[in-house]
């Protein structure tokens, strides 16, 4: 299709390009025969191209978070053999290889295709990885099955074959009511909800971080499950049709919800769903009011977790910076296989759950994972950190997100009593505005920012936000202080031990105590001697 000679760039590329590149002759071709406009378009089959020339970065597609053994156990050994013995999860519940040379890139696809895993809109103008909670299919307060609509929708043609929407798409399925799942900083939030013995859907749509942010807006209080992937499809559809495509800042679904409402955005659905002849659309039910209502995280801490099957339990593994190495990689393998039921799960958090664990082997596995140098107690708490790449390897970062992460946790994460007072706590690092890391919703947050000096270069170093969260209607965090890479560890200490000195009680919530004083009153503790 030629392309019009109004439109921009990205998007004439997207209309003259083929996104489904070769990579077997890609492999052949020298790296300076590559144009700009094809390397942007490698995204649609989850390839990145990384800082350092030449070099890549290539991410998978797991719906769910979830993968057997025998996919991870092959996940292991290409990265091994490609990307220098490491993996990396990521905030939507998959797996990145960094340092990939372009001649093999085309062996990291083939290889994980052998074992039924994509890379197919890993990244790019796609619905990108579908998301849920990591309790999905085993948790105890699970009502329905959202791993069924999860695979759904990733099976779906009409779903993974839009390859040419205005930005990114976002879908997750929730397992319950439960900000778990992140329902309301995604494009399409799905949480199920029963009546006399029947399961139904909330919908909600809307939702985004990137610069600037939005929480989602509750579309339909009811969908009937049967009419779910239709609703998708179509708001998929109405995304396509809406969506801005001159101005990428503004060119995401949450905009489009924004600007229509909640009840206008339902309207263009049930539209879009009647012109394709989709039967039993009465049943939908608007939203009586679009403010959402999504319960609080309902696992803070725990180590295991009790399965809905009476005698399986979820056994947690906490993953530094979300970096694995071969050797630690193999090893949770083999106690999935041998101690538990061969599944590995990949949370939003960036660590790993073992699911299916039979009740008696869970000493044992925490034992072992113990005596192999895992951790299993801080999720949820200070160590549990989430932090993007940084300028490690981000074109767009312009801070060290991972060393701001070593700062934090060699200074605090290891004084367990210090850590137990606070409580609850989710702090995440993103190296720059785009907020891969999801620094919007944290109780703290750290942006990446560089700030001029007196010398007329620039020092690197965060804004700090507090009270981000993803239940009830959703907060994004506000802003607090700046800190310089030096003052990080200062600055948080500071800020944890004025809620410490501050708080109503031993058992409110940093997030309930920044609601309750406010960001001023805050603002003039932390700067208080």
């Amino acid at each position: 299709m030629k392309a019009q000679p109004d439109l921009t760039q990205v998007e004439k590329d997207k209309l003259e390009i083929n996104p489904d590149f070769d990579f077997r002759e890609i492999a052949k071709r020298p790296f300076e025969d590559i144009t700009p406009n094809e390397l942007a378009m490698f995204k649609w089959s989850g390839v990145y191209h990384q800082l350092q020339p030449s070099f890549f970065m290539i991410r998978v597609v797991t719906p769910g978070g979830r993968m057997t053994t025998r996919q991870f156990n092959r996940a292991v050994d290409l990265g091994e053999q490609y990307a220098q013995g490491e993996l990396c999860i990521t905030t939507r519940q998959t797996l990145q290889y960094h340092w990939i040379r372009k001649e093999d890139i085309y062996k990291i696809i083939e290889g994980m295709a052998e074992v039924g895993i994509t890379t197919k809109n890993g990244c790019g103008d796609v619905p990108r990885n579908i998301i849920g909670d990591s309790l999905a299919g085993a948790g105890p307060n699970q009502i329905g099955d959202s791993l069924k609509l999860i695979r759904l929708m990733a099976d779906d043609d009409e779903i993974q074959n839009q390859r040419n929407l205005p930005r990114k798409h976002k879908i997750s399925v929730a397992s319950s009511n439960d900000a778990l799942a992140q329902t309301l900083m995604n494009c399409q939030g799905w949480v199920p909800v029963e009546r006399d013995g029947v399961v139904g859907w909330k919908y909600h749509a809307g939702g985004g971080l990137g610069a600037r942010p939005y929480l989602a807006k509750l579309i339909f209080d009811w969908v009937p499950e049967e009419l779910v992937i239709d609703v998708t499809r179509a708001a998929i559809e109405a995304f396509r049709r809406h969506g801005d495509r001159r101005r990428r800042a503004h060119s995401r679904l949450k905009v489009v919800v924004d600007q229509m409402g909640a009840k206008k955005f339902g309207d263009v659905l049930i539209d879009i769903m009647k012109e394709k002849g989709v039967q039993g659309l009465e049943q939908i039910e608007y939203a009586k009011d679009p403010t959402p209502n999504i319960g609080r995280m309902s696992i803070n801490g725990e180590e295991v977790i009790p399965q809905k099957t009476a005698d399986r339990s979820i056994v947690r593994v906490m993953i530094p910076r979300s970096e694995l190495k071969t050797a630690q990689s193999r090893t949770i393998s083999q106690l999935a296989d041998e101690l538990g039921g061969g599944i590995i799960m990949f949370t939003n958090r960036q660590n790993i759950e073992l699911h299916d664990v039979p009740n008696e082997n869970v000493v044992a596995l925490l034992a072992a994972l113990h005596h192999a140098g895992f951790r299993t107690a801080g999720h949820e708490h200070f160590p549990d950190i989430v932090a993007c790449v940084g300028t490690t390897m981000c074109k767009m970062a312009v801070s060290d997100s991972p060393d701001a992460y070593h700062r934090l946790y060699a200074a605090l994460a290891h004084d367990e009593h210090y850590w137990k007072s606070i409580g609850t706590l989710r702090i995440n690092i993103t190296g720059c505005p785009n907020n891969c890391a999801h620094a919007w919703i944290a109780d703290i947050g750290l942006r990446g920012t560089r700030t001029r000096n007196a010398e007329g270069g620039s020092v690197e170093g965060y804004s700090i936000f507090v009270g981000g969260k993803l239940s009830e209607a959703g907060k994004i965090a506000e802003y607090l202080c700046e800190a310089t890479n030096d003052e990080i560890v200062p600055a948080v200490k500071k800020i944890l031990d004025t809620y410490l000195a501050n708080r109503s009680n031993d058992s409110e919530l940093f997030v309930d105590f920044c609601a309750r004083i406010g960001i001023e009153l805050f603002q003039k503790l932390i700067t208080s001697e």
